[in-house]
């Protein structure tokens, strides 16, 4: 399940290889911090009963939306000229 680093870059108008600001590893943990909520789907209603509890950990987790989608989002740039390289359909 490995993908591809080779896409078509619109400057350079041919397949190049493609870097992201961030590594492969730290953007795969952003995916999963972002599916936390449905690991703990069977654990809400407990923690839901206790609010002093529930709403600081759902304001930590929400903080934390912000940067984990920046990372995720980071558009990949052209190795030879720098451009932004759209995401292949």
């Amino acid at each position: 399940m490995s993908k591809s680093t080779q896409q078509w870059c619109l400057r350079c108008e041919r397949e190049v290889e493609v870097a992201y600001r961030h590594s492969p590893r730290k953007r795969k943990l952003m995916k999963g911090y972002l599916l936390i909520p449905i690991a703990l789907l069977p654990v809400y209603p407990f923690a839901a009963a206790d609010w002093v509890f529930c709403i600081p950990i759902l304001m930590a987790y929400m903080m934390g939306i912000g940067p984990a989608l920046s990372i995720v989002r980071d558009p990949a740039t052209c190795s030879d000229c720098g451009a932004f390289v759209p995401k292949a359909k």
